[in-house]
């Protein structure tokens, strides 16, 4: 209820800005649901960002290196390339500059935390979406013991193909993905059905959340930014187009994840005579997002099996990493706040309440979503001046 109430005003500024642009070129207000990804990109890339020239400043190795540099500055721990044998690969067949690695886990003092395969690339046969998966759970051997079963996760997407260089959106993707394989790498239970990301619905996507905001960080994509034919470092000029852009039109995304997720909840709820296309079109009016009569999208919505009543812990994720991000000031790449986190959080795996965890890392009883709206009130306020 609060993210609906806080949305509710700079989705109406954000609507109204589309409908003046489409008034412009169509000489007519009436937004349709194909206006709004049209009339978005060509609005924002008013700025002068350019995609392709931005994603020449992001490769495969560098962002790897990231990384590597992330972890060894927050939590004090050392990515080890190691050879991957061809009796543990399983991709076969795949162009070496593709091919899975392998990367040992270990703390700065040597001791062995698990170990982590990244799996990056498209090939014919394999996986097409983008996944964190758990190979051998970390947990106790047995309750009483003391040796732990190391965890072995596999870091899967399907990154860019040509000159290993990505699109911004997709060192995005990376990063949340490698936030998903350090929940399950770090956290230290009895039991491996609550190992890392065995935990609460809508809570285990806080630590992915937490780690894109990583891929938005100026000081974090000088570090990863450089261009790959030159080495020269991402300019600050597109480093502050590509932060104007992150909050541009985002209050449709999030109106849209917030209509989601209450179709799921109307779903899997009482009982009653309605259709789904009908229960859709009802909530599509009452969010005042534009919809074409007759359509069923929803019936697409993979999500809506997967998560069954669960859709809504992606928007409290987000909510629960903003709120984390700014009150640890873990853009400073602080130790003690690295340390709290593995120590308060991604140590307890699922094993520990989520509200006790925020609770202990935040010092109050409830998250706020200040956080996740201080950047878009502003974003509204400035749209508004101009």
């Amino acid at each position: 209820r609060k993210l609906q109430e806080r949305i509710t005003y700079p989705y109406q500024k954000d609507m109204e800005i589309i409908q003046n642009a489409k008034r412009k070129v169509e000489g007519c207000g009436d937004v349709e649901p194909w206006d709004i990804p049209f009339y978005t990109g060509i609005l924002k890339s008013r700025n002068g960002l350019d995609p392709t020239e931005l994603s020449a400043y992001f490769t495969i190795q560098n962002c790897v290196e990231g990384m590597k540099i992330l972890v060894r500055e927050l939590f004090g721990i050392i990515l080890y390339e190691e050879v991957m044998y061809d009796d543990e690969r399983w991709d076969h067949g795949a162009a070496k500059e593709g091919r899975a690695r392998k990367f040992l886990v270990t703390s700065e003092a040597g001791d062995d935390l698990g170990t982590m395969y990244l799996d990056l690339h498209p090939r014919e046969g394999k996986y097409v979406h983008a996944a964190h998966f758990t190979i051998l759970c970390g947990c106790a051997e047995s309750v009483d013991a003391k040796n732990f079963q190391l965890p072995v996760v596999a870091l899967v997407c399907n990154l860019s193909p040509e000159g290993n260089v990505l699109s911004h959106s997709e060192v995005e993707t990376l990063y949340h993905e490698f936030g998903h394989a350090l929940h399950s790498l770090l956290s230290r239970t009895t039991f491996q059905h609550m190992s890392g990301t065995r935990a609460s619905m809508d809570f285990v996507e806080t630590p992915s959340h937490l780690l894109e905001h990583y891929a938005w960080n100026p000081y974090f994509l000088r570090l990863i930014g450089k261009h790959h034919l030159t080495d020269e470092i991402i300019p600050d000029k597109m480093i502050e187009l590509l932060l104007q852009s992150q909050q541009e039109f985002k209050s449709i995304e999030l109106q849209n994840q917030i209509l989601y997720s209450r179709f799921d909840q109307e779903l899997f709820g009482p009982l009653n005579d309605k259709s789904s296309i009908n229960i859709f079109a009802s909530l599509y009016r009452q969010h005042q997002i534009p919809y074409a009569e007759g359509t069923h999208w929803h019936t697409r919505f993979g999500h809506l099996v997967t998560y069954g009543a669960g859709y809504y812990g992606y928007l409290y994720a987000q909510a629960f990493a903003s709120d984390l991000w700014t009150e640890l000031k873990l853009e400073r790449f602080s130790r003690a706040s690295g340390k709290r986190l593995w120590e308060d959080l991604l140590g307890h795996g699922g094993a520990r309440d989520p509200q006790t965890m925020m609770y202990d890392l935040l010092g109050r009883k409830r998250p706020s979503v200040d956080a996740l709206f201080k950047d878009l009130t502003m974003k509204t306020d400035n749209k508004e001046k101009n």
